[in-house]
């Protein structure tokens, strides 16, 4: 989609204020995603978890959690750019696009909600006692933890490592489940936020309770860019659902005793796409030639319609935030 087709969603990637630099580690870096690698609902959820769910410091003989921070990341904008160049002649390329018909938010955070109790009861179910929400928001040394969370929905951009000469934003609304107060930082902790993590897990009032901090990201399209002297400079968006992989995306991370952390390593995308790419408008091309370095540079920007199944996406999120859930569930169920 061109920048010049959505100018409000072009200004929002490029100025917004917030900047996250995604980091993926710990266990190799999460894989690249793969929109045709799909994944299989029928499937063993413990053997499914030994492809998508790596650990990290792994998790060890949990009994008892607290969720403390549940946070769900919806995308819904995208920006990318490639770019290319010479001596005397440059080349770029960009492509952005907003969901598509919309981001559903009223729907997801039914949809959200239902993952985190399915959570819950999935961790019930492999044996592991959940204390009661609130039960934990009644302990004083929870109710000053809670005082660096938030409880509305935040608007955040991050920037994406793409590599060199590629250039990835994106903005995403994150919320909690329910209106729980989350922490703001939860896709990417600060070093502040995991020492008061830490001292809470320790607390005496939290004694045999591991803390538990889930994070979770749908999105709706890959950035494809690229760019090389012979080659030229290429941006693209290929649309399609998934849950995006990596520390910072989709985790669960344990504190206390025994604690440790559980991150997808490979999306999971599901059998059905609920969008689909309509033709792809005219090529529109913008040379400019810039006095003070002697370069050219050119611009090119294409219009792609898209057509998306809200209901299908809805369904889609539901069963496969739901199979994410079942996979952390039997993997700590297996470490214990």
């Amino acid at each position: 989609m061109s920048l010049r087709k959505f100018p409000l969603l072009a200004a929002a990637l490029f100025t917004c204020t917030s900047t996250y630099a995604i980091t993926i580690g710990g266990g190799g870096d999460a894989k690249e995603v793969d929109l045709s690698q799909t994944f299989d609902l029928a499937a063993d959820r413990a053997a499914s978890a030994k492809t998508y769910i790596v650990p990290r410091g792994t998790p060890k003989g949990i009994k008892r959690v607290a969720i403390a921070s549940f946070c769900v990341g919806a995308v819904y904008g995208k920006g990318v750019s490639g770019s290319s160049s010479g001596a005397t002649l440059g080349f770029s390329k960009s492509a952005i696009g907003g969901f598509p018909g919309g981001l559903p938010p009223s729907e997801f955070l039914l949809t959200a909600e239902a993952m985190r109790q399915h959570l819950e009861a999935s961790l019930t179910a492999a044996g592991i006692e959940v204390v009661p929400y609130e039960q934990l928001s009644a302990m004083p040394a929870f109710q000053k933890f809670a005082q660096r969370m938030v409880a509305e929905p935040q608007d955040i951009g991050e920037d994406l490592d793409l590599g060199k000469g590629k250039d990835g934003r994106q903005l995403i609304l994150v919320f909690s489940p329910g209106k729980r107060p989350f922490l703001k930082d939860c896709r990417l902790e600060s070093p502040a936020t995991k020492m008061a993590k830490a001292k809470l897990a320790f607390d005496k009032e939290m004694a045999d309770i591991n803390l538990m901090s889930v994070a979770v990201t749908m999105d709706f399209a890959k950035p494809l860019a690229g760019g090389g002297f012979f080659s030229g400079a290429k941006a693209d968006l290929k649309y399609g659902q998934h849950l995006s992989p990596g520390v910072g995306n989709s985790y669960i991370e344990i504190s206390g005793k025994g604690g440790g952390m559980l991150w997808l390593k490979q999306a999971i995308v599901p059998a059905q796409n609920p969008f689909t790419e309509g033709g792809k408008g005219e090529v529109k091309r913008k040379g400019e030639y810039d006095w003070l370095t002697g370069r050219s540079t050119t611009t090119t920007s294409q219009a792609t319609t898209v057509d998306a199944d809200h209901e299908l996406w809805l369904s889609n999120a539901d069963s496969h935030m739901k199979a994410l859930a079942e996979m952390y569930a039997a993997t700590l169920a297996a470490s214990k």
